[in-house]
């Protein structure tokens, strides 16, 4: 089988990225099949991770001139998206595949219009909440754009698809459940050492992009509280992004420089996760949230706020871990600190998260997929 997922620019490797490459990878060792990872660019040629898959770069140049202004980027969105698509079917048809897979926003629109002469079947992953461009939006002008985009792709550009794939029941049957093209197909663990942690060290982890919908300015203004009842408690932060300059300072004015720590990027989550004794996460949306099935992995207890999307799915209330009513910083604090007070519920916690995670091993998921695009390919093709 010939399988192609489209992909946005990758600048770092988000949890996207490493959940599209880990599928990848995992289908390419499937006898019989190939796999392409097309990017529309990839400028620090990220082709380590993939050895059976192959990485294509399309070199698109989007944003370039998002500095000079709104109508000059508008205007340059649609001839990116123009040569996008061109280079795009160009290199489909060479290849002729059976799936093409759509991941991200720059190709969604377009890639299930294409004409190509395999007779593909268009899957498309969704893998944010369908409203968090809505739930992102600052101003009211970025919210009625929001909700534009919402109608113009739900109403009107996710029917052309073979198949919409969602990462929880949840989602299937609340905003999808009029449509009856739509799979769920939870993302898998991307990484699985069967190390765990021993739930002793005086730490919490989070991680994420930096950015205002990951809320980590919430989650440092809660560690000031939880310090004042267990000083010698720390917290690390792992992820990079545009927020960085101002959770420092935020930081240095709550006097936590010796508490919370901004740790950078990594690409081994996992093992800094084995280092923690429970995971925890203040986003303000969260598609599937990878950085917590990791951190159920490895055998740690999660603190999470019930965010849109599909964290309470993954999240056993009071069993895996808590789930917080959005902006409760006082619970969350409370709840922390319970754990915290409680090595052996903390330990409890942990073995039932690892427990929970095991529904989300690669092996399983990926046979999954397998036979959804079997299915698809059968029914379609067996129309002609």
């Amino acid at each position: 089988m010939r399988i192609v997922y489209c992909t946005d620019t990758v600048y770092r490797l988000s949890g996207m990225d490493i959940v599209t490459m880990t599928k990848a990878e995992a289908l390419a060792e499937i006898p019989g099949n190939q796999v392409w990872v097309v990017a529309a660019s990839n400028p620090h040629s990220l082709v380590h991770r993939l050895k059976k898959a192959s990485m294509i770069d399309l070199n698109i140049p989007y944003y370039e001139h998002d500095s000079e202004g709104p109508l000059r980027a508008i205007l340059d969105l649609q001839e990116k998206r123009k040569l996008h698509k061109q280079k795009l079917t160009e290199f489909l048809e060479n290849v002729a595949p059976d799936v093409v897979i759509s991941t991200g926003i720059l190709t969604k629109f377009f890639v299930p219009t294409l004409k190509l002469s395999s007779n593909p079947v268009f899957v498309r992953e969704q893998h944010s909440d369908r409203h968090y461009n809505l739930h992102a939006a600052s101003t009211l002008f970025k919210k009625m754009v929001a909700l534009y985009g919402y109608f113009y792709d739900h109403y009107w550009k996710s029917r052309s698809y073979d198949m919409i794939a969602v990462l929880t029941e949840r989602e299937k049957n609340g905003l999808w459940k009029r449509w009856k093209k739509v799979v769920v197909v939870p993302n898998p663990i991307t990484h699985w050492s069967g190390l765990q942690s021993d739930g002793k060290a005086r730490m919490a982890i989070s991680a994420g992009r930096l950015t205002g919908m990951k809320n980590f300015s919430a989650m440092v203004n809660i560690w000031s509280k939880v310090v004042q009842r267990h000083p010698d408690w720390k917290l690390r932060i792992w992820g990079i992004g545009p927020e960085e300059a101002l959770l420092k300072n935020q930081i240095q004015q709550l006097g936590l420089t010796k508490k919370v720590f901004l740790m950078g990027y990594t690409e081994q989550i996992s093992e800094e996760m084995r280092k923690a004794s429970m995971m925890v996460l203040t986003s303000l949306s969260e598609s599937f949230s990878l950085v917590t099935l990791e951190a159920m992995s490895v055998g740690i207890p999660t603190v999470v706020y019930k965010c849109p999307g599909g964290i309470s799915y993954l999240v056993k209330d009071n069993e895996t871990g808590y789930l917080i009513p959005m902006g409760n910083e006082e619970m969350f604090v409370e709840r922390v600190c319970q754990l915290i007070e409680d090595e052996e519920q903390r330990k409890a916690m942990g073995q039932a998260a690892l427990k929970e995670a095991e529904k989300y091993k690669l092996e399983e998921i990926t046979q999954r997929w397998m036979t959804l695009f079997e299915d698809l390919l059968a029914k379609k093709r067996g129309k002609k």
